[in-house]
């Protein structure tokens, strides 16, 4: 098995895979993100999320438009949590094997002691490659953020990347946002411009976006959507989540058995009681219509999900 780091994994990528089956994970998440749309570039992916591990389980291997795509299980730092009994586990692993091609990626560096544990360690014999998203050297950085000023028509100086980054960090996804607000700033970027304008990017958790939405909260369901969008989330990849959280909630609502961790079978067995089950019955379908309309190229990700808060469509 190879272990390389995930922006030299990324160099390899050109007309084919140069993998069959990846467990991708750490710090770095921009360049994860990176790697995992960089595969979709080429061939057809199905995202899985461990909340709804089922449906990884009953994969067949076809995509929506017909022929063979690529799973590819995200936030993978949670399976342990949802994998916990031993049966689970091994049928799991089992589907693993039965695939000629997978990515299970983690959106966190995974320690020693879970990388060495009873799930990841099988995974990972499973895997031709192993890569790892570091934050790459601060000589790098300077150079990725002045070839995207560059390519925007933008002339910075060295003392503004330096102040860039001290101010943002190292991570890339925080500093894409910061530069992408800068590049739109229509002066001359000076030190002072840009204590000005950056601050520090508002943290939003994915698999927290269906309440607001649910709930018919759209001030902070789009809050929290730009925060997504800009930290370099997917759209397809958040409509993907969306749609797994709103099945999981119509089968709560049929007393169906789901594979939930106990707090998010709390928190979905409250929204239920709040919001019923028809709206989300509504909401799945409205869902699967966005989802058709970005991937039939008829609408932007970004676009049909911010129509999704306007919510005539599911009430």
């Amino acid at each position: 098995m190879k272990q390389l780091k995930t922006h030299e994994a990324l160099k390899l990528i050109g007309k084919k895979l140069p993998f069959k089956k990846v467990l991708i994970h750490g710090e770095e998440v921009y360049l994860t993100q990176q790697f995992v749309k960089k595969v979709a570039a080429l061939h057809p992916v199905e995202r899985f999320f461990p909340e709804a591990i089922d449906e990884f389980l009953n994969f067949t291997g076809s995509s929506l438009f017909g022929g063979s795509s690529i799973p590819v299980i995200l936030y993978a730092e949670e399976l342990p949590k949802t994998l916990k009994k031993k049966k689970e586990r091994e049928l799991f692993l089992k589907k693993l094997r039965s695939l000629d091609t997978f990515i299970v990626a983690a959106h966190c560096e995974l320690d020693y002691r879970t990388l060495k544990g009873e799930l990841f360690s099988q995974v990972e014999q499973l895997c031709d490659a192993l890569l790892t998203s570091e934050r790459l050297p601060v000589n790098a950085i300077y150079g990725l953020l002045n070839k995207k000023f560059l390519q925007s028509g933008k002339k910075v100086s060295k003392e503004v990347l330096k102040l860039l980054v001290e101010l943002v960090g190292t991570d890339l996804t925080e500093l894409r946002h910061e530069a992408e607000k800068l590049i739109n700033y229509p002066g001359e970027l000076t030190p002072e411009v840009v204590k000005g304008l950056v601050f520090p990017t508002e943290k939003s958790n994915a698999f927290t976006l269906i309440y607001p939405l649910a709930r018919g909260n759209t001030k902070e369901y789009l809050k929290q959507l730009n925060a997504l969008l800009a930290s370099g989330n997917e759209p397809l990849q958040l409509i993907a989540l969306l749609q797994t959280q709103a099945r999981q909630a119509v089968k709560l609502a049929l007393k169906k058995q789901v594979k939930l961790p106990k707090e998010a079978a709390k928190q979905m067995a409250l929204l239920l009681k709040q919001v019923g089950a028809k709206r989300m019955l509504l909401l799945l379908k409205a869902l699967n219509e966005a989802e058709f309309a970005v991937k039939s190229g008829r609408e932007r990700g970004e676009l049909a999900l911010k129509k999704l808060a306007l919510g005539d469509n599911f009430k």
